[in-house]
């Protein structure tokens, strides 16, 4: 449907898309920190108030970019949108001026602040692998304060349950400094990642329900830390 005159932009970074060879129309390749790519980012800082990164363009160009967004998703659907308008002549500044208008989406890696100082990260929506792990390097890049995690863990994974919830506890390990295990379901498995990780016992909890975890975080939150709410299953859920 793009006719020769036209252009697709084309997601290096995902295997079934950079294998599709594109010969009707002007193929631009794009990703992160892919220097084979046409469109690239580098440059990625997770900040409290959002990401700063720089967009690479054919010609040479380096255009430096904030977002309320944080996570490497949405950097990755930034880009794409940044390379259209900028091929459709849009001046660079009003092209920065609406990227750094992008609202976040409710639960999906929502970044909001509290009166008392506290970083709130919002997760909390259908957690699986790869989203967990975008999740964990935004918490990680956090400098300031503490970095808790709360969490029932992952589901409906199949046979990789518990090889899954495992390895999210060796990253939440990495990358956090408190973790705070909502329910039984996944518990074992990634208790047992956090003690793989190295994660101390004094710094784990495990609590029944989300108002016990919203318990033990009032007794250990601070004003600099930051929380991040990784799914959010409900306390009914076995």
């Amino acid at each position: 449907s793009i006719p020769a005159g036209g252009f697709v932009l084309v997601n290096n970074d995902f295997p079934y898309a950079a294998s599709r060879e594109v010969t009707n129309t002007t193929a631009l390749r794009y990703g992160i920190e892919a220097k084979d790519a046409d469109y690239y980012a580098t440059d990625i800082v997770y900040g409290k108030e959002g990401t700063r990164f720089v967009v690479h363009t054919p010609e040479g160009a380096e255009y430096p970019f904030e977002t309320r967004l944080v996570g490497e998703c949405n950097i990755s659907n930034l880009i794409p949108a940044i390379a259209i308008a900028l091929r459709l002549g849009m001046p660079v500044d009003k092209v920065r001026f609406a990227v750094s208008r992008v609202e976040q989406v409710e639960h999906r890696l929502n970044m909001k602040h509290t009166p008392g100082g506290i970083t709130i990260i919002d997760d909390a929506f259908n957690s699986n692998p790869h989203g967990s792990r975008m999740a964990l390097d935004v918490l990680r890049a956090m400098d300031s304060g503490k970095r808790i995690v709360i969490t029932p863990g992952m589901i409906e994974l199949g046979d990789r349950q518990r090889e899954a919830n495992e390895e999210f506890g060796r990253n939440m390990a990495r990358s956090a400094d408190v973790a705070v295990v909502v329910g039984a379901y996944n518990r074992d498995a990634i208790l047992a990642g956090l003690r793989d990780g190295g994660m101390p016992a004094d710094r784990i909890h495990a609590v029944d329900t989300f108002a016990q975890a919203q318990n033990v975080l009032s007794s250990i939150a601070r004003s600099g830390d930051t929380v991040l709410y990784e799914n959010d299953l409900p306390d009914t859920f076995k």
